[in-house]
């Protein structure tokens, strides 16, 4: 089949969807995947079909993730940054859909679900946070991530308060034009679609977090969509150097989070590691800070989180999904310094999982509280177990083809009802059969 993936977000939300598009490419069908346009390359050199996206991811994402920012602040921020952009945006979108014969696509309220609807294709939502209703823990983006039950069940009802009135604003005449009825208030997903359930993958393991008793028959955990083959990297010879030079460091870096205060994060962590005497590996990210030679750290640019996570002891980043699956992955104690959005959620379970201090959100970041953290972080040994044994378990799932099993199942589910045959994969060309 023709499917377009659509993910909307950095480097930490795209790979997972080129890991996934490789397994359903392998089983014969074509994948588009549309995204902004760094990622042309990357998709291309897999033998997928690109569809950009309009814009600067580093301005989207600069935009809508600001720090201590989070709940109706966070939401805000979106329904912002979305105003000025909405109209292309959507343009770019259902660009991508033309000759689509399935969507699958990284959360983005009904947008996208939108464009399936009027297109009348199946329509398969992905998250890489908590966002359908539960007990066990708030939606992603909410406060209080320790609350307790009652609150974490009243966050998805405000959540989808939220969005439901963002979309009502931006959404609304879009579907109007189109002949859809217009976009309703609700306080929960609405996975309703041309008369078909929406299926739900999150690309995370029950290991991280169980899936909850009282989600959905259409809700599934795949486990994490992660890397399968060898990372073709070569390290600058004066990383080498560094990593065999000393003891072994922990990495520093905070992805693509920017703004006006990453000097003053820089600060923070340069006083912190002088104080403690850390050797560190530091990723500058998208901030455009300056950072001073000191012989205990090494300055990085690009280095692939698969390859850089074995090499050193420990990590310290944001909490993005991404950044945060790699270093369990690759069994290492975390720290994680939440900007906004879903990273205190992902800060909060590596605490509760035990490999990893209690998060420091970054509006209460000091030297004195980094530097505490810090030792905590390469000194307690249950941290380091802990995280060894999780990244053992992990790299035995296969969540890519747990993903892929799902998404053909739905495909041919969804057309049985409507009646079509169950074929979703063509039969092979004379001319592929020989290659095989």
């Amino acid at each position: 089949m023709r499917i377009t993936m659509i993910c909307i977000g950095s480097t930490g939300d795209v790979m997972p969807y080129i890991v996934l598009g490789r397994e359903l490419k392998a089983r014969g069908h074509e994948i588009t995947i549309c995204a902004f346009s760094d990622f042309a390359s990357t998709v291309a050199a897999e033998g997928m079909i690109f569809s950009p996206i309009s814009g600067d991811v580093k301005v989207f994402m600069t935009n809508i993730m600001k720090p201590g920012v989070n709940g109706v602040g966070f939401l805000k921020q979106v329904r912002d940054t979305l105003a000025s952009i909405i109209r292309p945006f959507l343009a770019d979108l259902e660009a991508a859909c033309v000759n689509a014969e399935a969507i699958i696509a990284t959360f983005f309220g009904q947008i996208i679900q939108s464009i399936a609807e009027v297109n009348h294709v199946p329509f398969i939502q992905t998250h890489y946070f908590p966002m359908d209703n539960n007990k066990a823990t708030p939606i992603s983006s909410a406060p209080g991530q320790n609350a307790g039950k009652a609150w974490n069940i009243t966050s998805y009802q405000l959540g989808y308060t939220l969005i439901s009135t963002m979309e009502k604003y931006y959404l609304s005449e879009w579907r109007e034009e189109r002949g859809m009825a217009p976009r309703k208030m609700e306080h929960r997903p609405n996975y309703e679609i041309n008369g078909h359930i929406v299926p739900v993958i999150y690309a995370f393991s029950p290991l991280i977090m169980p899936r909850p008793t009282d989600w959905g028959e259409n809700i599934h955990l795949s486990g994490y969509w992660s890397e399968d083959k060898p990372i073709d990297f070569q390290p600058d010879p004066s990383l080498v150097q560094f990593l065999q030079e000393g003891e072994r460091p922990i990495y520093i870096g905070f992805g693509s989070m920017t703004g006006n205060d990453m000097g003053e994060t820089l600060g923070i962590v340069l006083e912190a590691l002088q104080q403690t005497g850390i050797r560190a590996i530091l990723a500058t990210g998208w901030g455009g800070v300056d950072v001073p030679n000191h012989p205990n750290l090494y300055i990085g640019g690009f280095i692939p989180h698969d390859w850089l996570f074995r090499q050193v002891r420990a990590v310290v980043h944001h909490g993005g999904a991404g950044t945060t699956a790699a270093g369990i992955l690759a069994g290492r104690p975390t720290l994680v310094i939440p900007f906004g959005g879903d990273q205190p959620f992902w800060g909060n379970r590596m605490h509760q999982l035990g490999i990893g201090p209690k998060p420091i959100p970054r509006e209460r970041l000091t030297v004195s509280k980094l530097s505490k953290a810090l030792t905590l972080l390469i000194t307690t040994k249950s941290y380091s177990v802990a995280a060894k044994e999780l990244g053992i378990r992990l790299r035995m799932e296969e969540g890519p083809v747990i993903a892929a099993n799902i998404i053909e199942k739905e495909l041919r589910k969804w057309r049985r009802i409507e009646g079509l045959s169950e074929d979703i994969v063509p039969a092979p060309t004379p001319e592929q059969q020989e290659i095989v």
